[in-house]
């Protein structure tokens, strides 16, 4: 059976939600061979228009709220058949991510994490994810 991964990462505070991340790495990751789930794929046609149209990615379409969307997302890392995470650049500054990663690391998913640079995954040890989640309250 194949690893169906998920992406994670900042999308609060970015233009378009950073959708245009999202869509190209989920693009560039599905022409590799990988089974991808993309938070930015998940939202319906509604909610995707308002997420591109946003110039500050700072309010969420409709009624619905920021809480509504992790839960969703949380919810599919906790029974939807995923077993790994591929992070994006920046998902460290990122609550939603670290929550997402948090799950990932108590369900034992596989890791990996974008690089730009090779267009490519490459692997993460779970200690890094525990490590840069640590690192969140080390800091305060």
């Amino acid at each position: 059976m194949s690893t169906k991964f998920y992406l994670a990462g900042k999308m609060s505070g970015i233009p378009q939600f950073n959708f245009p991340l999202f869509l190209r790495v989920a693009k560039a990751l599905r022409w590799q061979g990988y089974d991808i789930v993309s938070p930015a794929e998940i939202d319906d046609e509604e909610d995707k228009l308002v997420a591109m149209n946003s110039k500050t990615g700072c309010f969420m379409p409709g009624d619905k709220t920021w809480g509504d969307f992790l839960a969703r997302d949380v919810k599919l890392l906790a029974d939807g058949g995923i077993s790994g995470i591929i992070f994006l650049p920046g998902w460290e500054k990122s609550s939603g991510a670290k929550l997402e990663a948090t799950v990932g690391l108590l369900k034992r998913f596989n890791f990996m994490r974008w690089d730009d640079s090779r267009g490519a995954p490459v692997p993460m040890a779970r200690m890094s994810v525990a490590c840069a989640l640590h690192q969140e309250f080390a800091n305060e």
